[in-house]
């Protein structure tokens, strides 16, 4: 059966509203200390606040939703935050909820490729499939951890200074044409057309984020930089191989520039070495540089800001996407802007 049809129907995004200057950080740490539900109480709220303008924009009810699929690495509640958050919404309690964990900041996109299998599985059963995915993040929860280890050990220690709060969500759907030819979905934003997957050898102990008795530690190595910008050749050599042969629109690209690119701001490092490694301009990275530089790194919650940064304005027709996480693994999606 030929492929179906996956289309990105609607966004969302939702931040603190309040900005917490250094000054500040003691006393956020503090706050902290001991265990808090903070995801289920603070991310929930945003998370519920992302979805609702997720749905909306792609003219769903909520009882049109499928499925849930969730990525969060900073909560470990059981149940997870995926059913706190299909509760605030009162989505239908037969919907398929997914909850991610361990993925991090490669969280966005995994939760992305998740939903675009269960779209496929939709389409081989003759179902329709409208996937909400939501990413939330509550990174101030690392704060007090951090700040500890500095004051133990006397060194400094960058990742306080890269992370922030937020959450992320997007509707991916089946096209209903591909059951139904006589009924066809509105053109959307994004056509979702392949992903890739990598993992780094031996490195677990670079990128890392472990739950201690004083909340969530993050481990960054000095290597990321160097381990993340020859993963994106790879995912972009895979991902070329899957374009269609033709275009409705107009020539396919053959080059990285003829691309834009929506890449995971994990880091100004990161983004440099993958602008230098692809011979890329800065304005190829424009919407990931302009995330970075307004909310810095909100782990799985970024990658969705760039996606839905870049729609904003006019761009080449067809997008990279390419995110990290621990493992180092390496998560890519070839998209096509909806015109």
């Amino acid at each position: 059966m030929p492929a179906p049809s996956l289309k990105i129907t609607g966004f969302g995004i939702a931040y603190p509203p309040n900005s917490v200057p250094a000054a500040d950080l003691d006393k956020i740490a503090y706050k902290y200390y001991e265990p808090s539900p903070a995801l289920n109480k603070e991310g929930v709220a945003l998370a519920v606040s992302a979805s609702r303008l997720a749905i909306a924009e792609a003219g769903l009810a909520v009882d049109e939703i499928t499925h849930v699929v969730a990525t969060t690495c900073t909560n470990s509640s059981n149940p997870g935050y995926d059913s706190f958050l299909a509760q605030e919404l009162g989505l239908r309690p037969s919907v398929e909820k997914v909850l991610l964990h361990g993925v991090g900041c490669a969280g966005g996109l995994a939760a992305l490729r998740l939903a675009a299998s269960l779209c496929q599985s939709a389409a081989w059963r003759g179902e329709p499939a409208h996937v909400l995915l939501s990413a939330c993040e509550i990174t101030s929860s690392m704060l007090r951890d951090e700040l500890k280890i500095i004051d133990r050990d006397q060194q400094v220690r960058l990742g306080i200074t890269l992370f922030g709060d937020g959450a992320a969500s997007l509707v991916l759907s089946l096209d209903p044409g591909d059951i139904d030819p006589a009924n066809k979905f509105p053109k959307g934003i994004y056509e979702l057309v392949n992903w890739e997957h990598i993992t780094v050898p031996d490195t677990h102990s670079d990128l890392r984020i472990d739950v201690t008795s004083t909340g969530f530690k993050p481990t960054l190595s000095a290597r990321i930089p160097a381990l993340t910008a020859p993963c994106t050749p790879l995912l972009y050599e895979a991902l070329l191989k899957t374009l269609p042969n033709k275009s409705a629109h107009s020539t396919l690209p053959s080059d990285p520039t003829d691309f834009d690119w929506a890449v995971h701001p994990g880091g100004a490092a990161i983004l440099a070495g993958i602008q230098t490694a692809m011979r890329l301009e800065k304005e190829h990275m424009k919407a990931s540089w302009e995330v970075y530089e307004n909310h810095g790194n909100t782990s799985s919650v970024s990658v969705l800001h760039v996606l839905d940064t870049m729609r904003r304005d006019p761009g080449r027709e067809w997008v990279m996407s390419a995110a990290f996480g621990p493992g180092v693994a390496a998560e890519g999606c070839l998209l096509r802007r909806a015109l």
